[in-house]
């Protein structure tokens, strides 16, 4: 069965405005689903983010080799902070969404891990 063009039109209006300002201003204020607050917030952004950083380290790591780790570790922190804030809206979208729990609890135990991950990498390599 196909989609009438309608749907699909309305589809790729919707995607147009993911990752623009105003997207973001909704998804850190926890007014997305859980779902895309969870995939599209914590890894969705990882499509820019993860290669932009393995450039910066290819290019620290060739120009200046001792850089290189205070570079990741303060970036570690700055994405730990990000997950805290996404770990926020996350908490404040499932709160606020009707429905069953159980697997937008495992995305909050998920993010708040990861986040936990992020800053205790930056806190005990820079207190090191």
């Amino acid at each position: 069965m196909d989609m009438p063009q309608k749907e699909l039109d309305a589809i790729a209006a919707e995607r147009a405005k993911i990752f623009t300002p105003k997207w973001f201003a909704r998804l850190l204020s926890g007014r997305l689903s859980p779902g895309d607050t969870f995939w599209l917030g914590n890894y969705g952004i990882l499509l820019w983010v993860v290669p932009a950083l393995v450039m910066l380290a290819m290019i620290l790591a060739m120009s200046n080799p001792v850089a290189m780790l205070p570079t990741l570790q303060v970036f570690a922190g700055i994405m730990g902070i990000y997950r805290i804030a996404i770990l926020r809206a996350l908490i404040a979208a499932t709160v606020s969404t009707p429905g069953p729990k159980g697997w937008r609890i495992t995305g909050i135990l998920w993010t708040l891990a990861e986040a936990a991950g992020l800053l205790g990498y930056a806190w005990m390599s820079l207190s090191a």
